[in-house]
């Protein structure tokens, strides 16, 4: 009778020679499910250790070589999230990899499916899960709406260095115009890209707001 794979834990991944880390749902269809250990906050696996975002980050500093997060950051308070960067920068290695994806609020695919206020302001994405009341938003829906200056905010008020760190790979500059950036896969998959995505192959642009921030 063959033993259920018992969910991996942090003792584990301490004695790792390398820290590979992937905030969001790691599947097994994704390249990562060979390489990095997942953080989810509702589910553990073989392959995947409980963990809030939000929460210190259990690691010493300068461990861990990458920490990929792909559609994680939008479901958390944007006020929270300078003390998540700051502790992503804690425990990466020099010369480590910060690599964020979120959806990009400038494309199409999300503005044409998004709720608005009188203002129009979204207030809502019915596609990103949770729920819309008087209250806001709620049951795990997006608390924010991630365009690329609200990214290079969080950037710019942690410790990474806006100008000599962070890489934009992906984005919406504005509402027509775009930057495409070649995206080296191999440091971590993102599933919703244009190279990825059939929703924006044609014509080609930006689905999400990707970002490179290395260590130095």
């Amino acid at each position: 009778m063959e033993k259920t794979p018992q969910p991996y834990t942090w003792k584990e991944l301490k004695q790792q020679e390398r820290i590979l880390l992937y905030a969001g749902d790691l599947k097994p269809h994704l390249a990562q499910y060979a390489t990095h250990i997942g953080m989810n906050p509702t589910y553990s696996s073989e392959r995947c250790i409980i963990h809030d975002a939000r929460d210190i980050i259990p690691l010493s500093e300068n461990s861990v070589e990458v920490y990929q997060c792909e559609d994680v950051f939008e479901h958390i308070e944007y006020k929270a999230l300078h003390s998540v960067f700051n502790d992503i920068h804690r425990i990466l290695k020099p010369g480590g990899l910060f690599r964020l994806s979120v959806p990009d609020y400038r494309c199409d695919v999300y503005a044409k499916r998004s709720l608005y206020d009188n203002d129009k302001r979204i207030v809502f994405d019915p596609g990103g899960g949770g729920s819309y009341s008087v209250r806001g938003v709620g049951g795990g829906g997006h608390l924010w709406f991630p365009i690329l200056e609200m990214v290079l905010y969080l950037f710019s008020q942690s410790k990474f260095d806006l100008e000599r760190d962070v890489t934009v790979l992906h984005a919406y500059l504005d509402e027509t115009r775009t930057l495409l950036r070649p995206i080296d896969y191999s440091l971590g998959y993102i599933q919703r890209t244009p190279d990825n995505d059939d929703r924006v192959k044609d014509p080609y642009r930006p689905l999400s707001i990707v970002v490179d921030a290395y260590k130095h």
